[in-house]
């Protein structure tokens, strides 16, 4: 996830004040994903993890880009 999140050009946070007992929040421009701590995670919650952070870090981007275009005019 942090890899991921260095290829869109963000820097990630897990705020560990905001975990349950067995999942943590990771967050991007505000918004989080719940990842479960668990030894081993099932590969379709990983690949839905993944897609769902993925989606939400080009969201972050375009919001970005959108915001940079507005300034510039």
């Amino acid at each position: 996830m942090a890899r991921l999140a260095k290829r869109y050009g963000f820097e990630f946070s897990k705020s560990p004040d905001v975990h349950g007992g067995s999942h943590d929040k990771w967050y991007v421009q505000g918004d989080a994903v719940v990842v479960p701590r668990h030894a081993e995670v099932n590969e379709l919650t990983a690949k839905s993890i993944l897609k769902e952070w993925d989606a939400l870090l080009a969201e972050a981007l375009r919001d970005m880009s959108e915001d940079d275009e507005e300034e510039g005019k």
